[in-house]
C-alpha cells in the first residue's frame, strides 16, 4: 500500500487553501469593480450580484434596490464559483509545476490566462444554457468583462503563489516508505 509522507500532503492542503483563498479574494475585487461599473453607467450598484442570482430565478435580473434574497444568493453564487475555480486552478498549477520551482510571475501570468479561460467558458458555453439574459446583458459590457476576468486571475495567481505556490515545487509522488 502507498503511503503519503507528511510534508507532501502538508503542501498539497496549503495549496488547495492557497487556490480557494486567493479565489476568494478575487472574486471579491471582481464583483466590487463590477458593482461599481454599472452604478456608474446608472445600473445600480448590485445589478452584477441580481444578475447572477438571476441564474436560479429569472425575475431576480431586473431587481432593484436592496432585496435582501437575490442578493444574498447572488454573492453566495459568485463567491462558490470564485473559490472552486481558484482551488482547480491551484491544483491544476501544482500539478504541472510540481518539482520546478515556478516564480510568482509565472503565477501571476498562468492565473491571467486561467480568468481568460473561465470567461470563455462561462461566456459561450455555460451562460446561454442557465441565463440567457446574463450572456446579453454581459456581451454589452465584454471589455469590462475582460479587464475583470484578467483582474480575477491577477490577484489568485499572486495570492496563490505567495500563500502556497512557493511550496509547489515542494509536493511530492506517494511514496513507498512507511511514515516515521
Amino acid at each position: 500500500m502507498r503511503q503519503y509522507d507528511k510534508d507532501s500532503t502538508q503542501s498539497w492542503a496549503g495549496l488547495a487553501r492557497a487556490g480557494v483563498m486567493g479565489g476568494l479574494v478575487g472574486g471579491i475585487v471582481m464583483a466590487m469593480i463590477m458593482m461599481v461599473i454599472t452604478a456608474v453607467k446608472g445600473m445600480g450598484f448590485l445589478t452584477p450580484l441580481y444578475m447572477i442570482a438571476a441564474t436560479f430565478h429569472q425575475p431576480w435580473a431586473m431587481a432593484q434596490g436592496l432585496r435582501i434574497v437575490p442578493l444574498l444568493v447572488g454573492a453566495m453564487f459568485h463567491m462558490f464559483n470564485s473559490a472552486i475555480y481558484g482551488l482547480i486552478f491551484a491544483l491544476l498549477l501544482g500539478v504541472v509545476a510540481r518539482g520546478s520551482g515556478l516564480g510568482t510571475t509565472v503565477w501571476v501570468i498562468a492565473g491571467m490566462v486561467w480568468g481568460l479561460v473561465l470567461l470563455v467558458i462561462n461566456q459561450f458555453l455555460i451562460l446561454p444554457i442557465v441565463d440567457p439574459a446574463m450572456t446579453k446583458a454581459i456581451s454589452s459590457m465584454m471589455v469590462w468583462e475582460v479587464l475583470l476576468h484578467l483582474m480575477y486571475g491577477l490577484v489568485l495567481g499572486a495570492l496563490a503563489a505567495a500563500w502556497g505556490g512557493a511550496t509547489a515545487g515542494a509536493v511530492t509522488r506517494p511514496t513507498s516508505r512507511q511514515p516515521v
